[in-house]
């Protein structure tokens, strides 16, 4: 192939891989329906439609609680480094239910959430949050499921 052949051949198969990546128009799969790995949520708190999963039922309650500025994203465990966000942490089983600590990544739990499974339908059915005052004593109630916790 001549220098010319080349020169032309490369914008034609440039425009080809461009021309391949669609037209603007909406993908047949948006991201809500897409499925993701575990412990990877979608940006959106979930519908009330079917069951939720434990990340499905953390991200409604950190929707619910912190407003639309905040997001869930993900398990602690899995989160980058510099993520803006709430993770979550799992802490115990406590009465058949999980117990996962929730607060800004690669910094100090928040709160506490008790999750309760019913036939795959995860909700979280109490929330905690210690109160940390400076002579050590507790100025609230604590709730009986979170003198399992560690």
């Amino acid at each position: 192939m001549t220098r010319l052949g080349r020169i032309v051949a490369v914008p034609l198969v440039a425009v080809g891989l461009l021309a391949a990546c669609g037209d603007g128009s909406t993908p047949a799969v948006t991201p809500s329906t897409a499925s993701a790995p575990a412990g990877t949520p979608s940006n959106a708190a979930p519908s009330s439609a079917g069951p939720l999963s434990i990340d499905q039922a953390i991200a409604r309650f950190v929707a619910e609680r912190y407003g639309p500025d905040v997001r869930y994203v993900g398990r602690c465990a899995v989160v980058e480094p510099g993520t803006r966000g709430v993770c979550a942490l799992p802490k115990a089983t406590v009465d058949g239910g999980e117990v996962y600590g929730i607060g800004a990544p690669f910094s100090e739990i928040d709160a506490f959430l008790l999750l309760d499974d019913n036939a795959g339908d995860w909700r979280v059915v109490d929330s905690y949050v210690p109160d940390f005052p400076s002579d050590g004593s507790s100025t609230g109630p604590v709730p009986a499921w979170f003198a399992q916790v560690d």
